[in-house]
């Protein structure tokens, strides 16, 4: 039995450096293979283990962690469809789809409240940044910047960026659309997904990739 164990970690072994330089076969194909081989591997360091032989099993176990590890973490990372990031003040709620990167919202107060941002003409959302700007809601004025650069709607007043020492924790999960205590890897995932949406080198927006950048340093400071 010894040698059938040690047999089968050099097969595995020498197959997972392989399934490592491999180029040429199809993704499914290589996803496949990886499965079944941990699988065969996990079954092994079972084996190994009620045979007594904990070294094997230990290295089968370390196979199959090597094997299937990579797939698991890419299931981790896909993006959920249908997720939303949600930025809220006292005078705006708005969302922004992971999917598309369309951008809209709700006014909370002042002549527009009620009224969706996709509603109003440009003439009413100049209105509607100028009542913020009388207000000073800087916080307002940030979201609904990247909203207007979104919409290609031009302002007379000035765009202040977001400030990430206001940004609070529960703000920064909604803008990065995560649930709070969402791991560090999550963050930077979520970052890294809608930057490449939002990025202004990728015509996106200035002030929506400020927002993005300032929930990222609330989270993720280093």
């Amino acid at each position: 039995m010894n040698v059938v164990l040690a047999a089968l970690f050099v097969a595995l072994l020498i197959a997972v450096i392989g399934l490592s330089s491999q180029r040429m076969m199809p993704q499914g194909t290589l996803v496949a293979v990886r499965i079944g081989l941990g699988i065969v591997a996990a079954a092994g360091a079972v084996w190994a283990l009620l045979a007594r032989q904990a070294p094997i099993a230990l290295g089968l176990a370390g196979i199959a962690m090597a094997l299937l590890r990579p797939l698991v973490g890419g299931l981790r990372a896909r993006p959920t469809p249908g997720r939303q990031s949600e930025a809220r003040t006292e005078a705006l709620a708005m969302t922004l789809d992971h999917d598309t990167g369309e951008m809209d919202g709700e006014v909370l107060a002042g002549t527009f409240a009620g009224r969706r941002l996709s509603d109003l003409d440009a003439d009413e959302l100049r209105a509607f940044f100028d009542e913020a700007e009388a207000e000073g809601d800087e916080e307002t004025l940030a979201l609904l910047a990247a909203y207007l650069e979104r919409r290609g709607v031009e302002t007379d007043g000035a765009e202040p960026p977001p400030d990430p020492g206001t940004m609070s924790e529960e703000d920064a999960y909604r803008m990065l659309g995560l649930e709070p205590g969402a791991s560090l890897e999550d963050v930077r995932a979520a970052y890294r997904r809608l930057m490449r949406k939002v990025h202004p080198d990728l015509g996106g927006s200035p002030a929506l990739a400020a927002l993005l950048n300032a929930a990222k340093k609330r989270l993720d400071p280093g």
